[in-house]
């Protein structure tokens, strides 16, 4: 299976965490319009991206990850 960034695993981890969406762009040196992009599954976080927000809200990368199930 493939696995792949999970705009609503994102999101629920960052509302978990008590940051705004203004925060975590900051944070990652991003705009706040890219970080609604991943969370609404419009744009894919680069890996490093996803490492940092992965580590500001205190998960791990594969918490904000999710399975694709082949066609």
């Amino acid at each position: 299976m493939t696995r792949f960034s999970s705009g609503p695993r994102i999101r629920e981890a960052r509302i978990a965490a008590g940051l705004s969406v203004e925060e975590v762009a900051l944070a990652v040196g991003r705009t706040a319009y890219s970080i609604h992009g991943y969370e609404g599954g419009r744009i894919v976080p680069p890996i490093h991206v996803l490492a940092i927000i992965a580590q500001l809200v205190g998960r791990s990368i594969d918490d904000l990850l999710a399975e694709q199930v082949p066609a």
